[in-house]
């Protein structure tokens, strides 16, 4: 196979390449978003997207899997294969691709069907409605950090410093940079503390306002106390770092017509011991040291104008109360898997990992 274009060649994995691997592809390739397999052959398979990598965390596949595995869940998808335009098709071609399949990135073929390069939504100005949305935050800072102490005596649990900056401040900057337009902090454990850091906001470039719990009201009840609930909204609690691609997130969101959507990361824990199987006292086998892995509340979310606009306006109501009320109604609730950084800092162990990982 004829040697790629160096920005293509960043993006080329093979079917047994690591899932990290071609999680490390996508984050190579910036704003286009994929990675491009390419079998034992050298001959071009398929792209798979940000978005691959997440519905295969949602079929139950680990950080183990491969490029393989991957790929055969794509075949199973609506979008089974990739969506190409010849090399030399014209502008209003490539446009009228884009917009019949809402496309974020075209990849261009040669006659061989070999890929020679991507044209991004932005470089024709094809951008589908939902990617590049504004939003809202609401961080949620009212926590004890009861677990922290003696660390949270003096100091509300979202601002303790990692390397040297308050975890909260680090989560705050991360969203203005994903094109939170303003933002809210709900306050109760020693509000003074945050309020003095950030202000109105103006040392950020954004407003931000104060949503203070005289008592504690869970997130769902703080929400109910928000001055607008016109925009999407993100929910986020303030002690977790993550290095989650919040504007992936928002896309799915919107793209899926979602009232409310919960990032979910995997959680993992072995059994130390083998366990036994059996019908009655007949033992059928014996599974030494399994490993279960679930979709973990990650405590991240996005939710629609619709939403905040149903929420009660009494007494305490957490998120689970708001989801469960959603999938009552019969609204879209959906899952956003994580498969970034994600750490809630909740014990002296997880603050200690805050400074390696963040």
């Amino acid at each position: 196979m004829n040697q790629l274009p160096l920005d293509l060649d960043r993006l080329k994995i093979s079917l047994c390449d690591s899932l990290a691997d071609v999680v490390a592809r996508i984050q190579a390739s910036r704003a286009l978003g994929c990675a491009l397999i390419y079998d034992d052959n050298g001959h071009f398979v398929n792209i798979v997207t940000d978005g691959d990598i997440r519905r295969a965390f949602l079929e139950g596949k680990h950080v183990d899997a491969t490029a393989r595995d991957i790929h055969e869940i794509k075949l199973k998808s609506t979008r089974p294969t990739p969506i190409t335009a010849h090399v030399g098709s014209t502008h209003a071609e490539r446009i009228a691709l884009f917009r019949q399949h809402s496309l974020r990135q075209l990849i261009l073929v040669d006659a061989h069907g070999t890929p020679v390069d991507i044209i991004d939504h932005q470089d024709i100005n094809s951008t589908p409605a939902y990617v590049n949305q504004r939003f809202t935050a609401v961080v949620m800072a009212g926590g004890f950090g009861t677990r922290l102490r003696p660390l949270t005596a003096d100091t509300p649990k979202p601002m303790l410093n990692v390397n040297g900056r308050p975890m909260l401040e680090i989560s705050i900057e991360k969203l203005i940079s994903y094109g939170a337009s303003r933002i809210f902090i709900s306050t109760h454990y020693l509000p003074e503390k945050i309020v003095n850091h950030f202000g109105n906001g103006e040392r950020f470039g954004i407003p931000i306002e104060y949503i203070h719990e005289e008592t504690p009201l869970g997130t769902g009840g703080a929400l109910s106390l928000l001055s607008s609930r016109d925009d999407t909204t993100l929910v986020f609690n303030g002690d977790i770092l993550t290095t989650l691609d919040v504007s992936m997130f928002l896309a799915y969101h919107l793209r899926t017509e979602s009232a409310m959507s919960i990032a979910a990361t995997q959680y993992s824990f072995q059994v130390p011991f083998g366990v036994v199987g059996s019908t009655g006292s007949q033992v059928t086998h014996i599974e030494e040291k399994p490993k279960f892995s679930f979709l973990i509340n990650s405590g991240i979310y996005f939710l629609s104008p619709s939403v905040l606009a149903s929420l009660p306006q009494n007494g305490p109501y957490h998120m689970t109360d708001v989801a469960h009320e959603q999938i009552r109604r019969g609204a879209n609730v959906s899952c956003f898997p994580v498969f970034e950084h994600w750490l809630d800092v909740g014990r002296p162990s997880d603050y200690d990992l805050a400074a390696k990982l963040f």
